[in-house]
């Protein structure tokens, strides 16, 4: 037990008394680790490690970071380092858990430390073999001085762009044992879609009824979705806190799951407006955000941290921004993956002061009853976005209820994102009822994109926005370039506004369209016509471009829609 001494020395001048504390000597004793157990001594390259720690330290919340830590730092063979933060299962074991990139011989010191000191490190290594595996995802100029910031690479460096969705509520809806994994997934990688936003605290809370006590089973099953995720290639944005968790009864929203449901209601006696000023609740939030990053951080998977979702739906009110900004710094300072950040406002808004300090801007777009005119908005959305600065964009949720008009509605939304420069596909709202889920026709159109993308280096590519103009007024056309490649897609808008029966029974076929083209480089330019409704090439022709002037070149006829590859010889 510490005990404090008072002394007084009197101050010439002066009618004060200066307290000096002293330690006492009754320190208790210090942490130390006695053993390390890996769960293997060769990890394939991007495969991930787990080591048990027995340790001994003084503590009474193994959550509460300022009582103990347990950390690791993890030394390459080229030298470099990186720090992981280790965590309590919530049942027997501390672990840590890593992901090396480097092949050859790894090392690792450990320690613990509480209120008494560090321990003396433990020390230990193992082997990083090859392996097929890329790694997690990061904005091309943080892989790439080179590369576009605007695109996701992997970790080597290999091109990536993000075809998926959002099951927001139902990553498990199709079922999921220990055997056959997350049935979802099963299905995602048969479509060719490697991306979907999860609400785990929606469905799975550590925190749902303790904000310093956390729910094992629910940490468990989160384990078993984001391992298989991993194992099949899928990207979760993984999102902190849904809108319902932070928002209490009284909002214009109606109620949400702030009392019952978040165990932080339990802190500064139920008021949520403290959740977002007081420093105690910003400790607690510090120690659930700091548990995230040591028990899932470790995975590829994780494709993105999404802060928040919806924050307009919460009671964050005045606190928006300055709340916003504070968690997004803590995943960028302590997230030793750097996985990127991303959050959210409700309904095709702006929002330039989260957009400013997240990795991954994101608007939420619901304004789209007309299946033509869809188009337009996403792509003056991923335009907007595009402007704001050098960073990954998309559209983070979308969509409209029913299927009235649905596949052409995810169609042109799909295309033409991808030819106003987003990262990534708009993620459509699946959440059942009347929002419905992918269709059979949703998932065709998906992959076909896919295919189109597949050999898209994009952020090697570099590419600006191309000003493209038709010449047939009921013709428009989207799209990017770099140096010596690029991308276009051309939509015959004429029937937008008709009903969808008068859309679908239209058979016109577009004749001698001519578009003229501004910011490719002089050259002749290879161009691959892709039907996107079938997935197909046609015939490829050659245009020649001149340096600094607009570019002419007539399009083969289509229906609908075309897409277009164009390379410089």
């Amino acid at each position: 037990m510490n005990t404090r001494l008072r002394i007084t020395i009197p101050l010439l001048g002066l009618a004060a008394s200066l307290i000096l504390l002293v330690a006492s000597c009754g320190r208790g004793k210090p942490p130390a680790i006695s053993a390390v157990e890996p769960n293997r001594t060769e990890v394939p390259r991007y495969e991930s490690l787990e080591l048990t720690v027995t340790l001994e330290a003084e503590y009474t919340n193994p959550y509460d970071a300022r009582e103990v830590t347990l950390d690791g730092v993890f030394t390459a063979p080229d030298g470099s380092s990186m720090p992981i933060p280790g965590f309590w299962d919530g049942k027997e074991s501390w672990l840590l858990r890593f992901t090396p990139w480097l092949e050859g011989r790894w090392t690792y010191q450990l320690t613990v430390t509480d209120a008494n000191g560090t321990s003396a490190p433990a020390e230990g290594g193992f082997t990083v073999t090859g392996s097929d595996l890329h790694g997690w995802l990061l904005p091309g100029n943080q892989v790439n001085p080179v590369y576009s910031g605007h695109y996701l690479v992997y970790h080597d460096g290999t091109p990536f762009y993000g075809l998926g969705y959002c099951e927001a509520l139902n990553i498990l809806i199709d079922g999921f044992d220990a055997e056959e994994g997350v049935r979802l997934f099963d299905n995602m990688v048969a479509e060719g879609a490697n991306f979907v936003v999860w609400w785990p605290l929606y469905t799975n809370s550590p925190i749902s009824s303790s904000y310093d006590q956390y729910s094992a089973a629910n940490m468990t099953v989160i384990d078993m979705v984001v391992a298989d995720a991993q194992a099949n290639g899928i990207f979760l944005v993984f999102t902190i806190w849904d809108h319902p968790e932070l928002r209490a009864p009284g909002h214009p929203w109606g109620n949400g799951n702030w009392p019952g449901r978040n165990g932080f209601s339990n802190l500064n006696d139920g008021d949520i407006a403290t959740f977002f000023t007081s420093e105690e609740s910003w400790a607690w939030q510090a120690n659930f955000y700091r548990y995230l990053i040591a028990r899932w951080g470790y995975s590829p998977a994780i494709g993105m941290w999404q802060t928040v979702s919806e924050i307009n739906g919460t009671n964050a009110y005045d606190q928006t921004d300055p709340w916003h900004a504070r968690v997004n710094d803590y995943f960028v300072a302590n997230d030793p993956y750097r996985h990127p950040t991303t959050a959210s406002m409700s309904g095709d808004v702006a929002w330039p002061g989260g957009h400013a300090v997240m990795d991954a801007p994101q608007v939420h777009v619901y304004d789209l009853e007309d299946p033509i005119e869809a188009a337009e908005t996403i792509s003056y959305w991923t335009g907007e976005m595009w402007a704001f600065g050098e960073k990954p964009n998309w559209i983070g949720e979308f969509g409209v209820p029913g299927n009235l008009v649905y596949p052409e509605m995810y169609h042109n939304a799909l295309w033409a994102a991808l030819a106003s420069g987003a990262a990534l596909t708009p993620a459509e709202w699946n959440s059942g009822g009347s929002w419905g889920r992918m269709t059979a026709e949703m998932n065709a159109d998906l992959e076909r994109l896919g295919r189109f993308v597949a050999d898209l280096p994009l952020a090697r590519m570099d590419p600006s926005p191309l000003l493209i103009g038709s010449r047939n007024p009921q013709v428009r056309a989207w799209g990017l370039a770099g140096e010596n490649s690029g991308l276009f897609w051309v939509q015959d808008f004429a029937l937008q506004g008709s009903p969808i029966d008068v859309i679908r029974a239209d058979g016109r076929i577009r004749e001698g369209v001519q578009l003229e083209i501004r910011g490719l480089a002089g050259g002749t330019y290879v161009i691959k016509p892709y039907d996107t409704w079938r997935g197909q090439y046609l015939a490829s022709f050659e245009v020649v471009c001149r340096e600094a002037q607009t570019c002419t070149l007539t399009l083969p006829n289509f229906h609908n829609d075309l897409a277009f590859k164009l390379d410089r010889k």
